[in-house]
């Protein structure tokens, strides 16, 4: 991976947190096994992940980009979501498997969907993979370059599919231990009929929770989260 790869990459903190093992699959059970052997063994034209964030889209395309790495395949994650909009960004890229998060924001350009079309059209010809992420289904996505339209619609689709009550209280006790809290079954319960059903937002409540304990040296309990979250 050459220099500006390499500076684009996610935070290694960030990358170690964001792998399968960590990912609650719930009933992304088999998303999940396609990724592991896409970046296993870079080498299909690809996969089309989408759906609405909170539900662990950016974590999948890291972790896909750590099982490659670890199996000797050189990776890049970009957010395209949160990096200018510079087709130079992805030119001349030459990696084993391409992560590319938030495309839809690159879609509509002339420009931008070019460059994307040569990316493509290179990852094609030195048999490595492109994973990419949406808010939505190519199928439902505007293109300014029908080619690429229906190119990227020809990738596998896959809906990322949001975690059931079950699958939140695991991600929120995994997180919670990780601070060296413990969140009891109780807790947990009374917590989720309450409050949001969003991914994001809980992980930003469970950060106030653990600033709070921590201040004032308490456990989670449940009149903790009522005097924090007003629930």
């Amino acid at each position: 991976m050459n220099d500006r790869c390499t500076q684009l990459t996610i935070p290694l903190r960030q990358r170690e947190l964001n792998n399968f093992e960590n990912f609650c699959q719930g009933s992304n059970t088999e998303l999940v096994e396609r990724l592991q052997t896409l970046a296993s063994g870079p080498g299909d034209s690809g996969i089309w992940l989408w759906g609405p964030q909170g539900r662990g889209r950016s974590h999948l395309l890291q972790a896909t980009c750590q099982v490659a790495e670890a199996a000797g395949h050189r990776a890049v994650y970009l957010p395209l979501g949160s990096l200018p909009m510079d087709p130079a960004i992805i030119e001349g890229l030459e990696v084993d498997l391409i992560a590319l998060d938030d495309v839809d924001c690159w879609l509509g350009d002339h420009r931008l969907e070019s460059q994307l079309m040569a990316l493509y059209q290179n990852q094609l010809a030195t048999h490595s993979s492109l994973v990419v992420v949406a808010s939505a289904s190519a199928q439902r996505q505007t293109f300014v370059l029908p080619d690429l339209g229906s190119r990227l619609r020809a990738l596998q689709g896959f809906e990322v599919l949001a975690p059931d009550d079950d699958g939140l209280k695991i991600i929120l006790a995994q997180l919670a231990r990780r601070q060296g809290l413990e969140l009891g079954e109780a807790v947990l319960d009374f917590w989720l009929h309450r409050s949001t059903r969003a991914l994001p937002e809980l992980i930003r409540q469970l950060d106030r929770l653990d600033a709070r304990a921590m201040t004032e040296q308490r456990r989670v309990t449940i009149p903790l989260i009522k005097e924090v979250l007003a629930l």
